[in-house]
């Protein structure tokens, strides 16, 4: 996840050679935001698919990928962004360093299925992924409570550990948190309540980052005193 001066990992639109493609706004190896070169393009086809290939180089790093797009009969002619070779790991986002590998792996395997339009696997990825998060704070916080932490729910966690956090959510937001699989019904607000989720691990990235800065300032201070 991005400080607020930085953008998050999006779909973007890429003119080229009177073609439009769908790229992502960030060089996989560097990170920064940019509008990278087109070194070459390569086309595949069958009857059914149509793989369009970018070779790109980022004027930052200099660094080269590609960006895969499909666009087909199956695909009512549009581009559809399929991936980015080498891939976005987030590594060196500096919110994303702070936090447990387990929730990096959910959150970055989250973030690419909802790249590739997979709304529905994304949507509870994020899900599980608030719950790791929220429960690797919990047993920072509470390091004696830990079994009692990992075996209780999203909701039993947020209320019991979180409790000065809570208030600040919306009605919605624990709505959507309190149900599973078979009681969703996906509607018109289910991108709206994606974002709910993915604004509540906003914030706990954040609260995190300040809980290790208070941590670390709490130290020195116990080692200037000792």
């Amino acid at each position: 996840m991005m400080q607020k001066n930085e953008k998050k990992l999006t779909k973007v639109k890429y003119n080229h050679d009177n073609r439009e493609y769908i790229i992502l706004n960030k060089c996989p190896h560097c990170n920064l935001d940019i509008h990278p070169t087109v070194e070459n393009t390569y086309r595949f086809e069958n009857k059914s698919f149509e793989i369009h290939i970018l070779s790109l180089t980022c004027p930052s790093c200099r660094k080269d990928y590609f960006v895969v797009n499909n666009c087909g009969e199956l695909n009512n002619n549009q581009e559809r962004y399929l991936l980015t070779i080498p891939g976005h790991t987030f590594q060196d986002e500096s919110l994303i360093q702070n936090t447990s590998k387990k929730f990096q792996n959910l959150y970055t395997q989250s973030i690419h299925a909802e790249l590739q339009g997979n709304d529905d696997i994304a949507f509870f990825g994020y899900i599980k992924s608030l719950e790791v998060l929220v429960k690797d704070i919990a047993i920072i916080e509470h390091p004696d409570s830990e079994d009692m932490v990992l075996f209780s729910s999203l909701i039993q966690c947020l209320e019991k550990f979180h409790s000065t956090n809570i208030h600040l959510f919306s009605k919605k937001l624990l709505e959507v948190l309190k149900n599973d699989y078979l009681h969703y019904q996906k509607g018109p607000e289910f991108s709206s309540y994606t974002e709910l989720v993915k604004d509540c691990i906003d914030y706990f990235l954040l609260y995190l980052e300040l809980l290790q800065k208070t941590f670390s300032l709490n130290d020195k201070r116990t080692e200037k005193e000792a």
